[in-house]
């Protein structure tokens, strides 16, 4: 088949289809339009259904009760008369009957009293005091410990100071010494070498820590000689009391 037939077989279809189209047109034209039927269309009325009223039927309510009489309150009892106390009876005493009469009352026989002894007469004699054989002794008998004072150690120090006193209660030196000895030492010192403790003062330095150890000290004559008692010197340990203060005093010539 050529060319020119396919042309001619489409030319017909189009020709066919615009005959169908306008025979399409022409009776919908004739026929009624779609507004119309939908105007002419009656809707169906509407069913309204009754509602039911409801009616308020008072419930029966509940008849009251009768109300009870009180009862008549019961007139007190009467009170009972106490009943009365009995006499009481008379009350029969015994008569007291005659008593012995008492014998005589034997005489004590005489106590001995013993005589007081004879005293001696005059007054109990008193001992004399033994007399030193030093002219210088320790001052009221007392040893004073107090806080380092001598020097600037402190409580890194332990020693024994002291001064020397004449009879006329002056500080003395005249060349005196002071022997120390005890623990570990056994020291002699000459009697005026350290002024801070006083005129004619002395130190001598026992150890460089506290300690309750034991030392003994005696004042020597220029000589070398003991003029005083050996006086023991025992420290109480505390830093408070590291310094012991010992006073000579002249009792006497020598």
């Amino acid at each position: 088949m050529g060319r020119a037939t396919i042309f001619n077989l489409v030319s017909f279809i189009f020709v066919v289809l615009s005959v169908l189209w306008i025979v399409f047109v022409v009776i919908r034209m004739a026929g009624p339009t779609v507004a119309n039927s939908q105007a002419q269309a009656v809707l169906p009325e509407l069913q309204v259904l009754p509602t039911q009223t409801p009616s308020n039927t008072p419930l029966p309510t509940n008849t009251p009760t009768d109300t009870l009489t009180p009862t008549t309150t019961p007139s007190p009892t009467e009170t009972v008369e106490p009943t009365a106390s009995p006499v009481p009876s008379v009350t029969i005493t015994d008569t007291p009957t005659i008593t012995t009469t008492p014998s005589d009352t034997p005489t004590p026989l005489a106590t001995f009293t013993p005589q007081p002894t004879a005293s001696p007469t005059g007054p109990t004699p008193t001992r004399e005091p033994t007399l030193s054989p030093f002219p210088f002794a320790l001052r009221e008998n007392n040893i004073t410990f107090t806080q380092n004072f001598s020097n600037s150690a402190g409580c890194a120090w332990q020693g024994i100071v002291g001064q020397v006193y004449d009879l006329n209660n002056n500080p003395m030196t005249g060349g005196l010494q002071v022997h120390v000895f005890g623990g570990d030492i056994d020291r002699f010192v000459e009697v005026g070498t350290n002024t801070l403790v006083g005129a004619g003062g002395w130190e001598q330095v026992v150890d460089t820590t506290i300690n309750t150890t034991t030392y003994f000290v005696e004042l020597l004559s220029a000589q070398g000689t003991p003029i005083s008692d050996r006086i023991q010197v025992t420290f109480p340990g505390d830093c408070g009391q590291n310094s012991a203060v010992i006073v000579f005093i002249q009792t006497r010539p020598f």
